[in-house]
C-alpha cells in the first residue's frame, strides 16, 4: 500500500519520486497490476481523478476480476456502484459540479460576507460534551438565525439531486428523513483533524449521508482545504495512509456516507474575511432527529 502525508501529497517530492519511478516500472511491464494499483493510488492522493481513472482502467483491463479496480472505475467515473459485495476499502462519493446558478452561487457570497460578524468559533462534540478545541478544529461556524435563512432555500435544492447520488451510491433504500445544515468558513490556518460524521449521541447516530458544497471568491484567494476522504484502515490519530484528494471547486457539491473518515487539509490564505474557504455542510439522517443533538449553527429541517 501507498502511504503518503496528507498534507503534503499535492506538491510533494515524495510523490513526483515514486510517480517516476512506477512510470518506469510500467515502460518496462506495462501489465504489471501491483505497479497500476500504485500508481492509481498516488494519482487519487494528489486529486488527479482523471489520471487515476485512466490507470484503474488500465488495472481493470489486466485483472478483470479485480474488485477494487471496478469500485474506483464506477468512483472516478461518476457511474454507478458495482454490487454492495464488491465494495472495497476506498470510500465512495458523488461530486456534481455547477450546483448552483451563477447568480445564488454570487448571492449566498455576498451574503455570508455581509454577516461576517454573525460568525463564531467551531465547537465539536468530545467525551459527550460540546467544546472548542482549536487543536482538533480551526473553523467559524455561522450563528442559527442565519443559518435558517440559507437552509430555507438550500435544502429544497440539495433534495432535487438526492435521487440521482443515492442511486449511484447504491442508497435507494435509505428514505431521507431531515437534514442538518451548518454554513462554515475555514480562513488562514483553519483545518479539520480526521474523524467521521456518525457516531453514537445525538443527531450523530441517525446520520448516513454527508456533503458539503464550496463556495469561495474568484480567483480563489486560498490554497489547501482540501477534503481527504480515507481509505478504509485508518483510525483515528492513526498515521496516515491512502486517500482521495477531493479538491474545494467553487459551486461544487461532495456526497459521501457520514461513516467514513475524513479530514480537511490547512487553509493559507490573506487576513480578510472573504479570503476564507466557505461551505455549507449537510447531514442526512435516515430518520427523524431527535432534539438533544441540536446547537446554535446548526439548522434541522424535516
Amino acid at each position: 500500500m501507498l502511504t503518503v502525508p496528507p498534507h503534503a501529497a499535492a506538491k510533494g517530492k515524495l510523490l513526483d519520486k515514486a510517480e517516476a519511478a512506477l512510470r518506469r516500472m510500467l515502460a518496462v511491464e506495462p501489465r504489471n497490476a501491483a505497479a497500476l494499483a500504485r500508481l492509481g493510488d498516488l494519482e487519487r492522493a494528489r486529486g488527479d481523478f482523471a489520471a487515476a481513472l485512466t490507470v484503474y482502467r488500465r488495472l481493470l483491463a489486466v485483472v478483470p476480476d479485480d474488485a477494487e479496480a471496478a469500485w474506483l472505475v464506477a468512483v472516478l467515473g461518476g457511474d454507478r456502484l458495482p454490487e454492495a459485495s464488491a465494495a472495497g476499502r476506498v470510500a465512495p462519493f458523488v461530486r456534481l459540479t455547477d450546483f448552483l446558478s451563477p447568480a445564488s452561487r454570487d448571492r449566498l457570497l455576498q451574503d455570508m460576507l455581509a454577516a461576517s460578524e454573525r460568525f463564531d468559533p467551531a465547537r465539536i462534540r468530545l467525551n459527550a460534551r460540546i467544546i472548542r478545541n482549536r487543536e482538533i478544529r480551526d473553523a467559524l461556524v455561522l450563528d442559527d438565525p442565519t443559518t435558517r435563512d440559507v437552509q430555507s432555500w438550500f435544502v429544497p435544492k440539495l433534495r432535487a439531486v438526492l435521487p440521482e447520488v443515492l442511486w449511484r451510491l447504491r442508497m435507494e433504500d435509505l428514505d431521507p428523513g431531515r437534514i442538518e445544515t451548518e454554513v462554515t468558513v475555514h480562513l488562514n490556518g483553519g483545518f479539520y483533524a480526521a474523524h467521521r460524521d456518525d457516531g453514537v449521541l445525538g443527531n450523530a447516530r441517525y446520520r448516513i449521508l454527508s456533503c458539503v458544497y464550496y463556495f469561495h471568491r474568484a480567483p480563489r484567494p486560498f490554497t489547501g482545504g482540501d477534503l481527504l476522504l480515507h481509505d478504509a484502515g485508518r483510525a483515528e490519530g492513526s498515521p496516515a495512509g491512502v486517500f482521495s484528494r477531493v479538491e474545494p471547486l467553487c459551486n461544487s457539491i461532495v456526497f459521501f456516507p457520514s461513516e467514513r473518515l475524513h479530514e480537511i487539509t490547512p487553509v493559507t490564505c490573506g487576513a480578510e474575511f472573504g479570503d476564507g474557504r466557505f461551505t455549507v455542510q449537510n447531514w442526512i439522517s435516515r430518520r427523524a432527529l431527535t432534539k438533544d443533538g441540536d446547537r446554535p449553527g446548526r439548522r434541522v429541517v424535516p
